[in-house]
């Protein structure tokens, strides 16, 4: 194998593709990056066994062949180069990489014959659908903050994927709070289909797809999301996933809009407070056009706030874990969030005033207990 490629191509293809490695396996080649060079492409490919992610960039090839490189050596090396193009090439029947940049060179001892298990094919009848570009940022945005961090029920750490009639609807949930939202994918005019893929499916997407479209197509076992030069593929998670739709309140005792700035000021300053208590929780109180805020702690003291909420309905007294009051809100896009209260023991629903297709549901603490 033997190339020459420029400097911030590569640098860049190198940090994209080393995302998906874990910091910590039991297979040495899954810490590699492999480097396959042929037809004046170089394709950088490097896998967890359960998302693959692959980029390519252009490049001189003068000998075909592939390597695989210890990915976090050969890419902190790269972005240290200090000339505009580089020359990689192969050793010892590929055991080892030499890289020359100006008069100076680099060697890296690779992993000898091993290669990183190839692409699984898609299986099933496929699906595939435009996603403008940008959309993922937002998807990540909205989503990725609600799926659950333990590892008691899996299938709460990936994100819920839905394909009907003209949308692609998503959520996430670790069963205390819920996000959902929606894309239009006018092309699709099936049946429904879903699936659950991992959080990190969309994490990724959402720095592939910052400027360009991406192209998602669903199988019966992977999902593939394509976007320039790159293409991410995941195994889809086992299990079944909550029927949350029962869970989206669709009935209301409070209905108002309040100024995000001003609510996620007083939750923070309660939050303060708040988290020095053993119940983490804040009081929101209800009344006279207005949200009450207000947190104490033994020992350390208490705080109270006012912010103004445009509202109709009862007056409610309830309490919330602050932190996840605070993750929505910064989920928004706009000045205003709309806040639908349906209950003292049910769910609090937020709705972005600057998107419809956008919305959170929390559950106040009392319903936990």
């Amino acid at each position: 194998m033997h190339i020459y490629a420029t400097q911030d191509q590569l640098a860049k293809a190198l940090a994209t593709v080393s995302r998906v490695i874990m910091p910590q396996n039991n297979m040495p080649i899954l810490a590699g990056i492999q480097l396959d060079a042929r037809d004046n492409l170089l394709t950088l490919t490097a896998t967890d066994l359960f998302t693959t992610l692959q980029s390519e960039i252009a490049a001189e090839v003068t000998e075909p062949g592939t390597i695989v490189l210890p990915a976090s050596l050969l890419t902190e090396l790269v972005q240290r180069i200090p000339t505009a193009t580089l020359e990689l090439g192969t050793e010892d029947s590929g055991a080892k990489a030499v890289i020359k940049y100006g008069k100076n060179r680099a060697t890296l001892h690779g992993f000898g014959s091993e290669r990183l298990p190839e692409f699984q094919a898609l299986e099933g009848s496929l699906e595939t659908v435009v996603i403008g570009s940008g959309i993922f940022t937002r998807l990540a945005r909205e989503l990725l903050f609600a799926c659950a961090k333990d590892e008691t029920r899996p299938i709460l750490r990936g994100v819920s994927l839905t394909l009907d009639s003209g949308r692609l609807i998503f959520a996430t949930t670790d069963g205390t709070r819920l996000s959902h939202t929606w894309v239009a994918v006018p092309e699709y005019r099936g049946g429904e289909r879903s699936c659950v893929v991992p959080a990190k499916l969309v994490a990724e997407s959402a720095r592939l797809n910052a400027a360009e479209d991406a192209e998602l197509t669903l199988g019966s076992n992977l999902v593939r999301i394509r976007t320039g030069s790159s293409v991410i593929v995941s195994r889809l998670l086992d299990g079944q996933y909550p029927d949350y739709q029962r869970v989206i309140p669709q009935e209301f005792v409070v209905q108002g809009r309040v100024r995000v700035s001003d609510f996620r000021g007083a939750l923070e300053r309660a939050n303060l407070i708040a988290a020095r208590d053993r119940t983490s929780s804040v009081r929101i109180r209800h009344q006279g056009g207005q949200l009450d805020i207000s947190a104490s702690a033994q020992e350390f003291g208490q705080t109270y706030e006012s912010v103004e909420f445009d509202s109709h309905g009862q007056e409610l007294d309830l309490l919330f874990n602050p932190v996840y009051l605070l993750e929505a809100l910064k989920s928004l896009e706009g000045e205003e969030a709309v806040l639908e209260f349906s209950g003292v023991q049910s769910p609090l629903r937020i709705r972005d005033t600057e998107n419809a297709q956008y919305s959170h549901v929390v559950l106040p603490l009392r319903q936990l207990v």
